[in-house]
């Protein structure tokens, strides 16, 4: 486990709005560990809740909260888990018998390791099996490989989902005689079944140490291998095989920017090496920008705001606005609106009408970058906004299919002008990771919020 930071407060109300880790203590005593991703939120559920509920009310009566910030979701996920297996809180009564957690296994003994998932009851019975077979305890310990715990199947279960539609392997209890369904489909492939010579054996086993090395969170060895691949199925003129392998590679590193599966160093809190890159891209196309840190080590882009549009068969039309602290998703900061203008038939419109009505809002935190899903017919359209300002916030597009940034071209000291620059990253590079992540929120709040007025409207 990477050195995680710990902050202290007295009062909820000190505590961000970012997701994170929190415990609560008695003096010395460490009462309940949880995760959030709205920290203040969850901190303001649970003294609500105390006034119901007697666990509730035994949480809160400690003296202090502590909390460390994850940048995303799972993270805080893994961090909690690892917490509670190895601090045990009395209040956290899921370790006691670990029915609600879910651990991935892998046994390396069998001929064909295939993953599966396992209570903690069933972990040590099978640790205890297997420890009876040889006095090598160590050595048949790491034999089997566990990875976990995860609080129920729906997670587990997209955690090897989306390492499958990458890496082919079998999931079946016992191997049949014949091929099973997922082979006819690629996602088990080669199908243990139709194993029959020792190349294609070393081939699914070398899968399988893949799988293991992406649970670990070595990823990097893997899609290097991958890219390799490609490049000779190119080669070869496999056309398919390599279009297959790039859509799959660009998914799921799409997937682990988003699950935070990161390096074999692995940090809960990646935020700032991920800003660190975004300004270093923003002052390399942008010069005129004078960015950095300030002398307390804050980032300058201390308030990054994403705007995304939606709408169902010309009704319904929203807006989603999703912010960013200090590189953190901060959820108490997102916005939605349901767009008023009759007229506006377009997201173009929508966008115009939400951005607008936005920077009139004097009482919201100055935004120091927009980011508009979009590429240049988005800018330019907003443009003559940003243009009536005296000060115009920095504003870019990121663009999709490959994504990229779209920044306006800076003359002299404004962003007043109709040149953009298109600029292409490498997908694991940590400053468009950031904003992927951001405007994936914004797409899935806007969807989110379209389909509340969709149901309202149509009342199902």
């Amino acid at each position: 486990m990477s050195q995680l930071i710990w902050n202290t407060i007295k009062d909820i109300k000190d505590a961000p709005g970012t997701c994170g880790v929190y415990q609560y203590w008695a003096k010395d005593e460490l009462l309940y560990i949880g995760k959030a991703i709205n920290l203040k939120a969850r901190l303001s559920s649970h003294a609500q809740n105390a006034r119901l509920d007697a666990k509730e009310a035994a949480i809160v009566a400690g003296d202090t909260i502590r909390y460390t910030l994850c940048d995303t979701e799972f993270k805080a996920l893994l961090l909690e888990s690892e917490l509670i297996r190895k601090y045990r809180p009395p209040h956290n009564r899921i370790w006691k018998d670990d029915k609600s957690y879910l651990y991935i296994v892998i046994d390396l003994t069998d001929p064909f390791p295939r993953p599966h998932f396992a209570r903690a009851k069933e972990l040590t019975a099978y640790s205890q099996q297997h420890t009876a077979i040889t006095k090598t305890v160590s050595r048949t310990l790491r034999a089997v490989r566990e990875f976990g715990p995860f609080p129920n199947n729906k997670i587990a279960e997209e955690v090897l989902r989306a390492i499958r539609r990458l890496i082919p392997f079998c999931m079946a209890k016992k191997v049949s005689k014949h091929p099973c369904f997922y082979s006819r489909i690629g996602l088990c492939h080669p199908c243990p079944s139709s194993i029959h010579s020792a190349i294609e054996k070393r081939q699914y086993r070398l899968q399988i140490r893949h799988v293991i090395k992406i649970l670990e969170g070595d990823v990097e060895p893997v899609i290097k291998d991958l890219m390799i691949q490609m490049k000779q199925a190119s080669k070869n003129e496999d056309f398919e095989k390599a279009l297959s392998l790039r859509t799959g590679i660009e998914r799921f590193e799409r997937f682990i920017s988003a699950h935070s599966f990161s390096d074999r160093h692995f940090s809960y809190n990646n935020s700032d090496q991920k800003l660190k890159s975004l300004e270093n891209i923003l002052q390399t196309n942008i010069p005129n920008w004078n960015t950095g840190t300030q002398e307390n080590g804050e980032t300058l882009l201390h308030r990054i705001e994403c705007y995304d549009a939606s709408n169902s068969a010309m009704y319904d039309s929203v807006v989603s606005l999703t912010v960013m602290t200090d590189g953190l998703l901060d959820n108490g900061q997102y916005r939605r609106f349901k767009i008023k203008n009759p007229r506006a038939i377009s997201d173009f419109d929508r966008l115009d009408e939400a951005i607008t009505r936005r920077l009139k809002n004097t009482t919201w935190p100055k935004p120091d970058l927009i980011v508009i899903d979009g590429g240049v017919p988005q800018l330019r359209r907003l443009q003559r906004i940003f243009d009536r300002l005296a000060e115009p916030p920095l504003y870019l597009g990121l663009a999709k299919h490959p994504d990229r940034l779209i920044i306006p071209d800076l003359q002299g000291e404004t962003l007043k002008g109709s040149k953009y620059i298109t600029v292409k990253l490498p997908s694991d590079d940590p400053g468009l990771q950031l904003l992927e992540q951001l405007r994936d929120e914004a797409h899935r709040f806007a969807n989110s919020y379209r389909k509340i007025l969709e149901r309202k409207r149509t009342k199902i």
